[in-house]
């Protein structure tokens, strides 16, 4: 601001210092100083002087807003408080408010930039709204409503501008010229838009004013705009024919206007036949729209339409050479959709991303964008449109001249929401973390954490997939790869949900989150959330997070209070279904804390419930689990059984018998209901170990003294029947796994069925005493293993038989061949010995060490005399 003039200022000076200057002097005097040096900078000189109170400043912003200054009256209203609870004060508050909203409507739409010009009015629009409420000042409603409608409007809000816009002309008919296309326009756009009626209002202000040429055709775009949308085709050429001879004289004599308007009239010529011709497609449901066209539109083109189109295409390609640039780019977004029904997707991708590079960028540069990303979605190029939304990003932020409404925001919002699902569709699930990562700004922290989130659980999901193999096992690589995806899934979901901790939006978040932890197997990281789960869900919905957390507790080894947990699930919500996948939990829970007796109860409560049946998963699992946990125990209690004495093992196996034939039961059950899942296989393999321990009473009873020779011969008969069997369920298993290898590589879990299979087939062969026939079975299993670590057990397993046999020297051999195929196992077995054998690689070789040096000195003293 210029300084103000020095001789008045001097005379305003000595002026107070010997006498106060009264205010309607100093406001004639100083008329002409207020007009060059600016309001604001006169009004502090007289405000120095402390002589002014509020209400005195809110008359000279009156004065100064019915001189058209309305900047400097809202200047002088802010400058100045009011006392709420001085009777006086209230009286000026509307005008106070009002004077403020004014000043900063004023100076808002002196901007060029639309976003700070957005950004400004959204202050102006607080204090307006509070002098419409408190009542706005005498002749100053008009004036008050349309700043708010056009505010409203400029800021996307067009149901409040509507609202205000017809306000302002019920008070104020002189408004109608200024205001009636705005508010057909408001009425256009609102939530709930009726085209119908702002057409009806386009009309009237059409019929109703005297309107020169330039502005009749203004208002007959916006009208066959409408006309278009609501597919009234017939009348909307015929406006567009009613422009045409409307603009001819002045066309005529070259009048700019009137070649703009030409321009804007031919593009909707073109936009009319895109339209007409998409009246006619058949959208499928759920079809994926890409700038406004269905994707498979171009496959119900006919070649007519086509011709049609590529008239329609060279109309546009003239209209971007020769057009103002506005135009000039919007004719880009239709010749894009002309090629996207002709079937030249490419050409339309050309177009598309030539409009989102055109400089300055605006709405449309922003419509190119988001119609590229969508057809580079359809396309599954997902770093291109990685890319294309950085690039969006970028200037969205950056740009002076895009106008970005609530409207605008929300329709970004929802075609990058659908544009990341058509990636998901693809398996571009980088690119979508990717563009996740970079739109929160624009899209949201949360809703873009949450995109991120999705797109990891997608992803992780997709993962297991491919990496299922056969018996539905994943191979560890896979499910590696997939826990750091439901992790990533999981650590966006709890972000986003601890953002949205104060919305309803909250409780459902921490489940994804819990329910991504969980199907990662991070159970650490979902046992916090989950307790804030349980402290905030509705009670019936928390039988979930109650097995949830039990779950999570008992993977952690925490299994007491993983009861708690289940247990207050069982008996809280009796009839909740969960109770059931409850019980299966606290059974695994208190197996493991080695209650047995609570385990099989729970157990068996679900296998008796009565409401569940054997096709519930639930039923399934009990009775394996059952099965399974009756095996171990009786596997386990054999086991100590025979390192007693003669009498106390017989007396120890007759009270495990029970025990072990009621697993036998449930296990065979198990198999016969459900084979050939791959738990069944695991449960005919147990059952076939199971009849082996079935053979240690007979046997342990064939030791006895003074039985007789009918009783030995039915023991003897005994165990043979239980070892017949086992013999048989190992050889049909290993029957199994040759078929099934036939179609494809087995499974980690059916290979170690398999190993186990025919090492049990041997063994069982040799219980029999059937040496010969033991000694065939381990060679072929070290065969089919050869230089694998299998290979060593069974070597080492033939080379006892052989012995047995009589045949030493093969013995000895076979251990010597043991040692070399030891030193053959590649490296990438090192980390399976211990998992597949009974040692580690060191273990192995020492033990082989040892083995052959005994060899060796048993050599020395026999004079190498073996066989």
């Amino acid at each position: 601001m210029p300084d103000p003039d020095p001789a008045t200022t001097d005379d305003a000076q000595s002026d107070s210092g010997s006498s106060k200057i009264s205010l309607s002097v100093a406001t004639a005097g100083t008329a002409v100083l207020a007009t060059m040096t600016g309001f604001a900078y006169l009004f502090s000189l007289w405000a120095s002087s402390g002589e002014i109170s509020p209400i005195q400043t809110l008359k000279i912003a009156s004065s100064q807003y019915v001189a058209g200054n309305a900047v400097v009256a809202g200047e002088l209203a802010a400058s100045v408080e009011l006392d709420e609870e001085s009777e006086t004060d209230q009286e000026w508050m509307p005008l106070h408010s009002f004077f403020i909203g004014a000043g900063q409507f004023e100076k808002a739409m002196r901007l060029e930039s639309p976003r700070a010009r957005r950004k400004e009015l959204q202050e102006a629009i607080p204090p307006l709204v509070n002098a419409e409420t408190l009542g706005f000042p005498e002749g100053r409603a008009a004036d008050g409503h349309r700043m708010l409608g056009m505010a409203y409007h400029q800021v996307g809000d067009y149901e409040a501008a509507a609202k205000h816009l017809q306000a302002a002309i019920d008070v104020d008919l002189t408004l109608r010229g200024e205001l009636v296309p705005i508010l057909a326009i408001a009425r256009a756009r609102r939530p709930r838009e009726d085209l119908d009626e702002a057409i009806v209002a386009i009309d009237e202000y059409l019929n109703g004013e005297s309107l020169d040429a330039e502005h009749q055709v203004e208002a007959n775009l916006m009208k066959i705009d409408w006309l278009i949308q609501l597919r009234r085709f017939k009348q909307a050429q015929q406006t567009i024919e009613k422009s045409y001879k409307t603009i001819a004289p002045a066309l005529q004599q070259h009048a700019g206007w009137s070649l703009a308007a030409q321009d804007e009239l031919k593009l909707k010529d073109a936009e009319l036949v895109i339209k007409r011709m998409l009246a006619s497609v058949n959208r499928a449901h759920g079809e994926r729209l890409i700038a406004d066209i269905p994707a498979r539109a171009s496959k119900q083109i006919d070649a007519d339409q086509r011709e049609k189109l590529s008239e329609v295409l060279k109309e546009l390609a003239v209209l971007q050479r020769e057009a103002e640039p506005s135009l000039a780019s919007r004719s880009r977004l239709t010749a894009a959709q002309a090629f996207l029904l002709s079937g030249q997707q490419d050409l339309a991708l050309a177009e598309l991303t030539q409009l989102r590079q055109q400089r300055p960028f605006r709405e449309d540069g922003l419509e190119g964008g988001l119609s590229e990303m969508e057809l580079l979605a359809n396309f599954g190029k997902g770093p291109e449109a990685v890319q294309t939304a950085k690039y969006l990003v970028r200037e969205m932020n950056q740009s002076r001249h895009l106008n970005f409404t609530q409207k605008k925001e929300a329709e970004f919002r929802a075609r990058v929401t659908e544009t990341l699902a058509v990636l998901r569709e693809s398996g571009e699930y980088a690119a979508v973390v990717e563009i996740a990562d970079s739109i929160p700004s624009l899209f949201g922290e949360a809703p873009a954490l949450i995109e991120k989130a999705i797109a990891y659980r997608d992803w992780g999901d997709a993962t297991l997939s491919a990496g299922r193999g056969r018996g539905d096992e994943v191979s560890r690589e896979a499910f590696a790869s997939a826990r750091a995806r439901f992790r990533g899934a999981g650590d966006a979901f709890a972000s986003a949900a601890e953002i949205q901790f104060d919305t309803k939006e909250y409780v459902p978040t921490l489940w994804q989150a819990i329910d991504s932890y969980q199907r990662g197997r991070h159970f650490s990281k979902s046992i916090p959330l989950l307790e804030n789960f349980l402290r905030y869900e509705d009670r019936l919905k928390q039988p979930a997070g109650l097995v949830a957390h039990g779950r999570a507790l008992l993977a952690e080894g925490r299994p007491d209070e993983a009861m708690d947990s289940l247990q207050t699930c069982i008996i809280e919500f009796p009839r909740d279904p969960m109770r059931y996948e409850a019980r299966l939990l606290a059974a695994q829970a208190a197996a493991d804390s080695r209650d047995n007796e609570e385990a099989k109860r729970l157990l068996n409560e679900n296998l008796s419930d009565g409401q569940l049946t054997p096709q519930s998963p639930v039923w399934r699992d009990s009775l394996f689990t059952l099965g399974e946990l009756l095996y171990a125990e009786s596997d386990l209690q054999t086991l100590a059984a025979l390192a007693l004495p003669l009498n106390e093992r017989i007396e120890k196996l007759r009270e495990i018998e029970p025990l072990l034939n009621d697993a036998l039961r449930r296990l065979n059950e198990a198999v016969d209901r459900y084979w050939p899942l791959p738990r069944a296989q695991a449960a005919a393999y147990e059952l076939a170990r199971g009849q082996l321990l079935a053979s240690r009473l007979p046997e342990a009873e064939l030791e006895s003294q003074d039985l007789l020779d009918a009783a030995q011969r039915d023991l003897r008969q005994k165990a043979n029947r239980f070892r017949q069997s086992a013999l048989d369920r190992f050889t049909a298993m290993v029957r199994f796994m040759d078929m099934e290898e036939r179609d494809d590589d087995l499974s980690e879990k059916q290979n170690a069925i398999l190993r186990n299979s025919l090492l049990g087939q041997a063994d069982t062969l040799k219980s029999m005493r059937r040496y010969a026939e033991a000694a065939e079975a381990y060679r072929d299993m070290s065969l089919r293993y050869m230089n694998e670590p299998p290979a060593l057990e069974a070597l080492l397993g033939q080379s006892r038989m052989v012995r047995i046999l009589g045949r030493d020297r093969e013995a000895d051999m076979l251990i010597s061949q043991a040692a070399v195929v030891l030193d053959r196992i590649s490296d990438q077995w090192d980390d399976r010995f211990d998992e597949m054998t009974r040692f580690s690689r060191d273990d192995w070789k020492n033990y082989l060490q040892w083995m052959i040096g005994r060899l060796d000195q048993a050599n020395r003293l026999t004079g190498s005399n073996r066989r």
